[in-house]
């Protein structure tokens, strides 16, 4: 009777567990297993999914595939073709107010020749534009504003920006980027203002990295130049930042700060600046997060507390041991919810160097996440990153997820972590992926085929890690295979995710056959973590 009664509540317990996450729709293209993945861009209707992939036969052409799906994932129009130039791969994509343009280049190299693809998305026609005046640059950053172009890379081992106007032809280079022992951080489009703002890091006289703030027109102009060179205390600095911004011409720029020339992480900043470019700093350590080691058990938690309040005992400020990155922000009319992650470079012969010293790992990309590509089989990222600038390719290995809710006027509201367990991967940017629902906190992301969720509820832990595998929306079918490298997860709108990627699906066919059908699909996920309520099995 007791093993029945152990069994009852362990069925309960997992059907419970299926509760906090539903998989809700989904959507099927016809892709071959380890065909390229469709990269995705966000829309005002929806989600449009993109890429390019080689025709059949032994042509060597590539053709452009497109599809449009609705927040329930439907697509009418269905998938749409371009055909590519002879040669040509996609390095980059942007997406404008109905239009998506897409960077081709001549090979793999994205020195070489381009030209953009603009698509009127609802119309389904194309335009070719030809980019041959542009700069030669090893491409970082491609985007689109109001018809103009914005290219951004390096040349000689300096950074470069170009604005090309696709109607005049006209080129500009911005002004005060180019330069030794600079990195660009950020760049923020700015569609309200028709400018944009770029966030630089530049050595100064002292050794100290200055961070700049530039405004420009979308002519290259310099309209506004903000300076930071007030930090802290001696020898403290800024080691990453995201810039935000807060409405009514309020900015902020949130990140991690620490003992510069050491590479020690101490803490976060928010610096508040406003339209005259006056700015203010708030610092928060070790101290103002009592909740920071929650990743942690037992003695193991209590041991780096201790530390922690002997630094504070001594009146020296605690620093963090690993790699303190800023991941994402949102904001609520009167608080911050910020996420971190804690990671260190397994591989320290790779070269790459996180935050604003580095030349290749400090840009804020600005796109979706691409969790699970790999930077050897993504063209994308490996203009960002290219293996070529790396003696041996980088592993990370993950500590925890960090998480603070700061009020506007200063004050912690509440902070909390999550583990990663070790993890370790090749992958170079955040993680997971964050929704924020009312006083609901979520954190996800994919490891080995299981989605792991974390929720936190008015600050408080209430699960951590919880694992739901990939499933079906039809119950008669079965998933054979999963490329797991061609997975996403991200974090569409509200309480809900979109995940995708590239499956070998079995089913049965009319003729009551058992058939093998190979998908690139996008599924909508639903969390809600209220619905989790945890029993305690009998003894």
């Amino acid at each position: 009777m007791k093993r029945y009664l152990l069994f009852c509540l362990l069925f309960a317990l997992a059907i419970q567990a299926q509760a906090q996450l539903k998989f809700l729709s989904r959507h099927e293209v016809p892709s071959e297993l380890y065909d390229p993945v469709f990269e995705m861009v966000g829309t005002e209707e929806g989600v449009v999914s993109f890429r390019t992939v080689p025709e059949k036969g032994l042509n060597f052409k590539q053709k452009f595939q497109y599809f449009i799906s609705d927040l329930e994932l439907k697509s009418e129009s269905g998938l749409i073709e371009f055909p590519v130039k002879d040669g040509y791969q996609m390095i980059g994509y942007d997406y404008f107010e109905g239009m998506l343009y897409v960077l081709f280049a001549k090979g793999y190299n994205s020195i070489g020749d381009k030209y953009v693809l603009q698509i009127e998305l609802h119309t389904k026609k194309g335009l070719e534009f030809d980019v041959s005046n542009v700069l030669e640059m090893e491409l970082t950053e491609f985007l689109v504003q109001e018809r103009k172009v914005i290219f951004m890379g390096t040349s000689d081992s300096r950074p470069v920006l170009q604005i090309l106007d696709l109607d005049t032809k006209s080129v500009h280079t911005l002004q005060g980027i180019y330069g030794n022992d600079t990195q660009i951080m950020q760049i923020r489009k700015m569609p309200e203002s028709k400018s944009l703002e770029v966030v630089l890091s530049r050595k100064g006289v002292y050794k100290n990295r200055d961070i700049l703030i530039n405004t420009y027109d979308l002519n290259g102009n310099l309209l506004r130049e903000v300076k930071v060179d007030q930090f802290g205390e001696q020898g403290q600095g800024i080691m990453d930042g995201m810039l935000v911004s807060t409405g009514q011409y309020q900015e902020a720029m949130i990140g991690a700060f620490g003992l510069e020339r050491r590479n020690t992480y101490q803490g976060m900043y928010i610096m508040d600046l406003n339209e005259f470019g006056e700015y203010n700093f708030k610092l928060y350590t070790l101290e103002d997060f009592p909740n920071f080691y929650n990743y942690l058990e037992g003695k193991s938690r209590e041991k780096r507390e201790a530390d922690v309040l002997k630094d504070l005992d001594k009146e020296k400020t605690p620093e963090i041991i690993n790699k303190y990155a800023i991941r994402d922000i949102r904001q609520k009319e009167d608080a911050y919810y910020i996420y971190f992650d804690q990671f260190t470079v397994s591989n320290n012969r790779s070269g790459y160097i996180p935050g604003v010293s580095s030349s290749n790992g400090g840009y804020r990309y600005d796109r979706w996440s691409r969790m699970g590509n790999t930077v050897l089989n993504d063209p994308i990222m490996g203009t960002r990153f290219p293996s070529q600038s790396y003696q041996v390719v980088p592993e990370f290995r993950y500590q925890s997820a960090h998480f603070v809710k700061v009020s506007k006027a200063g004050p912690v509201l509440w902070d909390n972590a999550s583990t990663y367990n070790e993890m370790v991967t090749t992958y170079p940017e955040a993680f997971g992926e964050i929704a924020v629902v009312g006083e609901e906190f979520y954190h996800m992301f994919v490891e080995n085929l299981i989605l792991k969720l974390s929720y936190f509820n008015k600050g408080e832990k209430i699960f951590e890690n919880l694992e739901f595998e990939i499933k079906l929306i039809n119950e008669n079918e079965r998933i054979q295979d999963t490329n797991v490298e061609s997975l996403r997860l991200i974090h569409w709108y509200d309480r809900y995710y979109l995940m995708s990627g590239t499956q070998k699906i079995r089913y049965q066919a009319n003729d009551r056959t058992e058939q093998v059908r190979e998908v690139f699909f996008l599924t909508k996920i639903l969390v809600d973590g209220d619905l989790y309520q945890p029993e305690e099995l009998p003894d």
